[in-house]
């Protein structure tokens, strides 16, 4: 069975620290159980419903999207590589970050 994209993380416990799982990164939120944890894990949760698409800025002030650097590295590996390798590359760009990040 496939795994769903986007369902939101969930709190999990690590010996007695609290924290989610998002994209493959640890957020941790405080001490498991405690109020502060509880709030931080609200807060991490209403940041990814905010913005929740691959596509948003990576920083505050930064004019480049994700989207355009995936473009930028499946151009710049396209003369590196055999064409085989290179569509592997390619669609697991796409399966990460959606077809509008796939070169024309």
């Amino acid at each position: 069975m496939p795994k769903l994209k986007n369902r939101l993380p969930k709190i999990c416990r690590d010996r007695n620290q609290a924290f989610s799982k998002h994209n493959g990164k640890r957020h941790y939120h405080g001490v498991w159980g405690s109020p502060e944890a509880e709030k931080s894990y609200k807060r991490f949760i209403a940041a990814l419903l905010e913005n929740p698409t691959l596509s948003a800025r990576l920083c505050e002030g930064c004019d480049v999207l994700v989207s355009e650097l995936a473009d930028g590295f499946l151009e710049h590996i396209e003369p590196q590589m055999d064409k085989t390798d290179y569509l592997h590359f390619k669609y697991a760009v796409a399966d990460d970050c959606g077809d509008h990040c796939l070169p024309r």
